[in-house]
């Protein structure tokens, strides 16, 4: 039985880091929960029969993808603030160990996707704790398209977190073999967790197996100084993960913030993508992420909350401090490119650009609904002004979200 509906609202469909397209009487067609067409409805209507009409007062645009968060932190979002190295050992590594309890987990997954989906995030990439129930539980519970791993880690960390990682190659592949490959990432925790050796392993493993690879790079100063210690024979922080082979068109890189000229060619010539987390860098008192060398070296970067050191898992207030941080540094930017960077981009970086990210004929149905606009203004004038407010607003600004064509929040 084919299942038609025919979704009448405004539609806003980002193409681009420049380029998006704009009905202000639109309309979705769907098929069993896929996009059949685009465009104006009284154009749409003409060319299509038997559908049931769902309209919509608002505008629809693609849900948002978020391309690096821990939903193990997802707890304690907002919560904390400082130096990264105190802060992951003050209070988040102890949360973490609490993902041991499988009855804790499960409740903790099924809060982390409701509260996702109602803010309008519909997919996107999450490290997990270390132990491989946790991970499990995450992977059975998924509402939406994630890919998540646990991360690794075996030195310089709690021993009630290295004794559950399976940094240790037998383990980590047996894992992987019952695992949906299509949902799981390859996740050092960061250089500072695994020797080279075991970086070295990981990098193997991935590429055996085609895996994606997500890790940190670059965060804080503090972190630097210790790689350096950690590994004085690497040319710099890159380097380490490049030996390993963890540099990759299939590698997701949070933060990269204090880098050298050097390090953004090396990412440029390997193909990896950047999370840019601005609310997670403002939290942790970290310096601007350089968006003028992204642009220079042409590295393609996604947005993304990184809670827990982001305040809130609203891909709205990512976007909202995107602009401003750049912009308050005299960086040219705009809305589209926003837009772009928090649904479309991200669906690039986690390789599901041809099912999801936007709205082109053959995709998921997977959208939000935001409030309606006047008819008077642009939709750049609009989507900007959707961008403001307090963070309480912004996660609860999406008017519904919706999944292959079905409304889950």
């Amino acid at each position: 039985m084919v299942i038609k509906k025919l979704f009448r609202a405004s539609i806003l469909n980002p193409k681009g880091p420049g380029s998006s397209e704009f009905y202000e009487d639109g309309a979705l067609y769907v098929e069993n929960g896929l996009i059949k067409s685009i465009g104006k409805f009284d154009e749409i209507a003409q060319k299509t029969k038997y559908f049931q009409l769902i309209e919509l007062d608002g505008v629809v645009i693609p849900g948002f993808v978020d391309v690096h968060l821990h939903w193990v932190q997802h707890r304690v979002r907002g919560q904390y603030a400082g130096e990264l190295l105190s802060w992951l050992k003050s209070y988040i590594w102890p949360e973490e160990a609490r993902y041991i309890d499988t009855d804790f987990a499960i409740a903790a997954a099924e809060q982390f996707y409701t509260d996702l989906l109602r803010t309008g995030t519909v997919m996107g990439m999450s490290y997990s704790s270390p132990h491989a129930s946790a991970t499990d539980i995450a992977l059975q519970k998924m509402r939406g398209d994630w890919i998540i791993g646990n991360v690794l880690m075996a030195i310089n960390a709690p021993d009630y977190l290295t004794d559950y990682s399976l940094h240790d190659p037998v383990l980590l592949k047996d894992f992987m073999a019952r695992t949906d490959r299509i949902h799981y990432a390859v996740t050092p925790r960061f250089a500072p967790n695994l020797s080279a050796a075991a970086l070295g392993m990981m990098g193997q493993i991935a590429a055996a197996s085609d895996a994606f690879i997500q890790t940190h790079l670059a965060e804080s100063r503090a972190e630097l100084a210790w790689v350096k210690e950690l590994f004085p024979d690497a040319a710099h922080y890159t380097e380490v993960y490049d030996l390993a082979g963890l540099l990759t068109k299939k590698t997701i890189l949070g933060h990269c913030i204090e880098m050298c000229d050097a390090e953004w060619q090396c990412l440029a010539e390997r193909g990896s993508w950047v999370a840019h987390c601005p609310t997670s860098n403002e939290a942790l008192g970290n310096r601007r992420m350089p968006l003028e060398k992204l642009r220079e070296y042409d590295i393609p970067f996604a947005l993304a909350t990184d809670i827990g050191g982001g305040p809130s898992h609203s891909m709205l207030h990512v976007m909202q401090r995107f602009l401003s941080v750049h912009r308050a540094a005299g960086i040219p930017i705009n809305v589209q490119e926003a837009l772009y960077r928090g649904t479309l981009a991200g669906a690039e970086a986690m390789g599901r650009d041809s099912v999801a990210g936007n709205f082109i004929p053959g995709k998921r149905a997977d959208f939000i609904l935001m409030p309606t606009m006047d008819s008077h203004d642009s939709w750049e004038g609009w989507f900007e002004s959707s961008l403001a407010g307090s963070i309480s607003e912004l996660e609860t600004r999406p008017q519904g979200t919706w999944l292959s064509g079905e409304k889950v929040a």
